[in-house]
């Protein structure tokens, strides 16, 4: 009997990888969101409506939603003190575009009243991204379950509070559905589950499975393979060699034989090589797609042959 047929429980290592994809999943989505509730703050038309002529009110009209302000703040703020605490551990420069929302003694300041929901935008957009580039080295560091579980709770109670909000498009690695074979097999974590309550399902056909089922398969080891998502935008993303190889379940000399042919973009950022999702995802697809045509070819000639065999045999 092996290891993973006797583990019927997530381990410590389990539980940190599902709050690092967690975390990551609502840090993608975390600019689009802010940008939303930001814009709430447009001044509505106060004052009475009875037509009667009225002095000029000397106080600023009220938003269509005052907590709109403190709310988007408030994650402004929190996103401001973690990108700052990064920058210290491991350090690097925070985002030079930050760096005039900061306050006295390096505390974190919210909004400035200027800021338009399109602005808050893009400020979160520069934030986010400069955590996710750093988010798998932050797994390893002594306070990144602390660090994913503030950013996880902090969002989802954000986008819980304001429910109309956009949700963004779900980060789907295209891998194939166990039932379908499409490739829309992605991860989710429904309102208020827990960090190991997540849901796998896929888009096309709705086949769905939660981590219930497979704690009680003594799947657990399969936990974090089953969970790899493309949570935020290739095309601005780069992942860690480790990262890289977690992710798509590639062998270390596969990816070393990318970045030395040339086809595939690299970075390095405090001794740490990062490379481009984007490139290595076309690249993990072709040799998927070539490898199931291998398959495919491999069987139709069997059937040929088959159906060639039983032509003989009814001749004779």
């Amino acid at each position: 009997m092996t290891e993973l047929t006797t583990l019927t429980t997530p381990t410590d290592e389990d539980l940190l990888g599902l709050a690092s994809a967690r975390a990551r999943n609502r840090l993608v989505g975390a600019p689009a969101l802010v940008g939303y509730v930001r814009a709430l703050m447009v001044p509505g038309l106060g004052g009475a409506q009875d037509g009667m002529p009225r002095a000029a009110s000397k106080s600023a009209p009220l938003p269509l939603r005052a907590d709109a302000v403190d709310d988007t703040d408030d994650v402004w703020a929190r996103l401001l003190y973690w990108v700052n605490y990064w920058a210290g551990i491991y350090q690097a420069s925070p985002p030079s575009a930050v760096l005039v929302h900061w306050a006295r003694d390096k505390e974190a300041a919210g909004f400035r009243a200027e800021t338009t929901a399109a602005g808050a935008t893009r400020l979160l957009g520069v934030v986010t991204q400069w955590l996710l580039v750093r988010h798998d080295r932050i797994r390893t560091h002594e306070t990144g379950q602390v660090y994913f579980d503030d950013v996880s709770e902090m969002l989802h109670s954000l986008r819980k509070k304001y429910p109309t909000a956009p949700t963004p498009p779900r980060g789907v690695l295209e891998r194939p559905c166990p039932v379908c074979d499409r490739f829309n097999y992605g991860a989710s974590w429904p309102d208020d589950a827990p960090v190991d309550g997540f849901v796998l399902s896929c888009s096309f056909c709705g086949h769905t499975e939660d981590a219930a089922a497979f704690i009680r398969a003594g799947r657990v080891r399969e936990l974090m393979h089953e969970l790899r998502e493309e949570h935020a935008d290739p095309k601005s993303e780069w992942w860690t060699k480790r990262q890289a190889i977690l992710e798509l379940d590639i062998d270390k000399s596969t990816l070393n034989r990318y970045i030395s042919s040339g086809s595939l973009q690299t970075y390095t950022a405090g001794g740490i090589v990062h490379v481009n999702s984007a490139d290595l995802c076309e690249l993990w697809r072709s040799k998927r797609l070539r490898q199931r045509k291998v398959l495919d070819d491999y069987w139709t000639a069997r059937r040929k042959e088959q159906e060639t065999a039983e032509g003989i045999e009814g001749c004779s």
